[in-house]
């Protein structure tokens, strides 16, 4: 992950970063935080952030294909070889204004960091600390400062999201299973 980025997270979401051209005609191939650079054809717009004190960028997205565990995208304007290794190393965001509507069941992992994860019966467990998907389901790193527990984002184990706290009832044996203590 890019470090120390500045940009208005109000405004935009970070999805990934450009890793490397591609080809001679200005095509990017981008890494996708999500682990799914599939999700990236629902956006219209992406942008680039800029060097240190530059605002974002935005460009149109015109065409995407899924080249392995990335994306290789065209944004226009961005035509040319010399153009694109311009963008190498820079972060990709979303304008939030054109994310799509979630059902009620669905959210964005940046929505889910920092928020507090309790038991049914009350048991603090942490803060989510990190997300990422096993290919089979969303996983939520959740530390308490001195264990990290791997607790899978599915419905018989999410009882429920609110604004700051995520309420589990993880079935027996879950969190003991899938802890690692911190060093």
């Amino acid at each position: 992950m890019i470090p120390h980025l500045l940009y208005a997270e109000k405004d935009y979401v970070l999805i990934g970063e450009i890793i490397k051209v591609h080809g001679l005609h200005g095509e990017l191939k981008m890494y996708s935080y999500s682990g799914q650079p599939e999700n990236i054809r629902r956006y219209k717009r992406l942008a680039l952030l800029g060097p240190a004190g530059n605002g974002p960028e935005i460009f149109t997205l015109l065409a995407i294909r899924v080249q392995g565990g990335a994306a290789i995208i065209r944004l226009e304007g961005i035509v040319d070889r010399r153009r694109a290794e311009s963008c190498v190393g820079r972060a990709v965001l979303v304008p939030r204004e054109d994310l799509p509507p979630l059902d009620d069941n669905e959210f964005y992992w940046r929505e889910i960091e920092g928020c507090t994860v309790v038991c049914t019966n009350g048991r603090n467990l942490g803060t989510v600390t990190e997300l990422f998907s096993n290919g089979a389901q969303d996983i939520m790193v959740v530390s308490d400062g001195e264990e990290e527990r791997l607790i899978p984002m599915v419905g018989d184990i999410v009882v429920a999201i609110r604004e700051d706290t995520i309420v589990i009832d993880p079935p027996p044996g879950l969190l003991e299973i899938n802890r690692a203590s911190g060093e």
